[in-house]
């Protein structure tokens, strides 16, 4: 990146509004840290500097300056009012994030076909991650809710869970802990800024983030269009899994509503992104 582009005021507000987006939306239950990066472009970067920091550094160390500050005031700053929204209007924020997510599909197809060499194996990447992850995921929504007392070793265990969640595209973590009924503890100490829990949770990331994305940057250097088409499946089965359950005819209007202004805010995204790319 260029230091001009770097330092212009469109693109660090961009990349601290994508940092807010990604850590608050990560919080979220049934919705994936790792598709908010893959939506705001910080995926494969995000990949590079935990497989080889010193190289990425050099190349994105201003872009990841503003989005970490983001995803701070996302995670932390955010928490309790995210949660809170969660809580009470848990049909409704599904519906928003379903749009955002839906509306960034297109612009991911389009860069996979950039890279694409047999459309074949393409869609048998995208099938198969989609197959996959749905059937992961319907099996852990089919199952009866396990309760955990939150302590420093679980708080650590949901930190490696999150950490997956950043690496693998699609794969929820806050899913995964509700499931476990750790979710709302962690939540609420995180707002409170506990560093008993924050602490272990943030070493889990980090570990599990650094062993697996060497693995991962391999994949997207060697084979970048199977690699591409395969992230698509894992985000349209992350996408089909939180599908709220809809009442009536109001519930079904309402929600094709919200989930239409969170395609439409994703399509501005990409828009701002976009001019950004051209400065």
């Amino acid at each position: 990146m260029q230091d001009k582009k770097d330092f212009n005021l469109n693109t660090i507000l961009f990349h601290i509004v994508s940092g807010i987006l990604i850590g608050g939306g990560a919080i979220l239950p049934g919705v994936s840290g790792g598709v908010m990066c893959v939506i705001f472009g910080v995926y494969r970067p995000l990949m590079e500097l935990l497989s080889r920091p010193f190289t990425a550094i050099k190349k994105y160390w201003k872009m990841f300056a503003f989005v970490f500050l983001g995803v701070a005031i996302g995670f932390v700053g955010i928490a309790k009012l995210v949660g809170g929204l969660f809580e009470k209007y848990e049909f409704q924020m599904l519906c928003l994030f379903i749009g955002l997510i839906l509306g960034t599909v297109p612009m991911l197809y389009k860069n996979a076909q950039e890279q694409s060499k047999s459309k074949k194996n393409d869609m048998i990447a995208l099938v198969g991650a989609f197959v996959v992850l749905l059937t992961v995921l319907l099996l852990l929504k089919s199952g009866d809710t396990m309760h955990f007392e939150l302590n420093t070793l679980l708080a650590f265990i949901s930190g490696v869970i999150w950490g997956f969640s950043l690496v693998v595209p699609g794969l929820s973590s806050s899913s995964l802990l509700i499931y476990m009924g750790l979710y709302e503890n962690i939540m609420l100490e995180v707002g409170k800024l506990n560093m008993g829990v924050i602490v272990p949770l943030m070493v889990g990331i980090f570990l599990v983030a650094v062993l697996f994305a060497r693995i991962i940057d391999n994949l997207f250097e060697k084979h970048n269009n199977i690699a591409s088409h395969a992230v698509i499946g894992l985000v349209l089965a992350s996408t089909i899994s939180i599908v709220p359950s809809f009442a009536d005819t109001k519930a079904i209007t309402i929600g094709v509503l919200l989930a239409a202004l969170g395609f439409v805010g994703a399509l501005q995204l990409d828009k701002w992104q976009a001019t950004i790319k051209k400065e």
